[in-house]
């Protein structure tokens, strides 16, 4: 009894700490938004405005007024609430209170932040794709998480796979077809799971993107273009929930396990 009532009050305080960080996530996304639409540049300097700006009580306090604003909505921020609960919540029950368990929670929540900024701005900042890429890195080097041959060989795929994409499509049809953010961001996902999960999480992000232009469009031949980073973010949260589920996906030695 006493080893349920724990359970269920540490998967209840996950899911509490989630909820704030899914609400943290949107008020820093919507600040990194509104300064760049009044000129800002998407540098590291930014991102670190927002960031601060959204630990103050109101979110928009101290940025440039701008007229739409959209992440700060109450659905998107209660919606962001309740996809962080659950993924912190997930990850609790895998890995407890452990350190590997604030990492991923830190890698969600930085996906989260990047599908909010990139569905607004059509936007990847590096400030987010390359941290998260070589923290992913340094940890396998740590000999923790998938390691760090599979690091490095997904982080190679994520990247390489979809440039050649992009490169043979502007070659056929002179356009662009993504952005270099989609890239590093596939980078980043594959420097935290490893290169045997990429080819899934492309496939299901690129069903849930043609899905998505289908029902807004209301047609079976969508046209236009919209932002993928939303997609891929969304099936590499999917996957590193699964995945972290595995036994022997990740590497969790003694420095990363068992805190309490």
């Amino acid at each position: 009894m006493h080893v349920t009532l724990y359970a269920v009050s540490a998967q209840l305080t996950a899911a509490a700490l989630g909820a704030l960080t899914g609400a943290y996530c949107a008020r820093a996304a919507d600040a990194y938004v509104a300064m760049l639409s009044a000129g800002g540049e998407p540098d590291p300097a930014t991102l670190r405005r927002a960031l601060a700006n959204a630990l103050r009580r109101f979110p928009g306090q101290g940025i440039v007024p701008h007229p739409r604003r959209p992440i700060a909505k109450q659905e998107i921020v209660a919606g962001c609430m309740l996809l962080m609960a659950v993924c912190f919540a997930v990850l609790n029950q895998t890995h407890g209170y452990s350190l590997f368990f604030f990492c991923l929670a830190v890698v969600t929540a930085t996906l989260l932040m990047l599908a909010l900024i990139d569905a607004h701005t059509r936007l990847l900042p590096d400030a987010l794709t390359l941290p998260l890429m070589w923290a992913g890195l340094a940890l396998a080097w740590s000999s923790y998480g998938v390691g760090l041959h599979n690091a490095v060989a997904g982080a190679m795929l994520g990247y390489g796979f979809l440039w050649l994409l992009f490169s043979a499509f502007k070659c056929l049809s002179g356009h662009d077809g993504m952005g270099y953010g989609d890239f590093k961001l596939l980078a980043a996902l594959g420097a935290w799971l490893g290169w045997r999960p990429l080819a899934m999480v492309l496939l299901a992000s690129s069903l849930a993107a043609i899905l998505f232009a289908m029902l807004r469009q209301r047609s079976l031949t969508p046209e236009g273009a919209y932002p993928f980073g939303p997609f891929l973010a969304a099936s590499g949260t999917a996957s590193l929930l699964f995945e972290s589920g595995q036994t022997g996906t990740f590497l969790t030695g003694p420095f990363l396990t068992g805190l309490f």
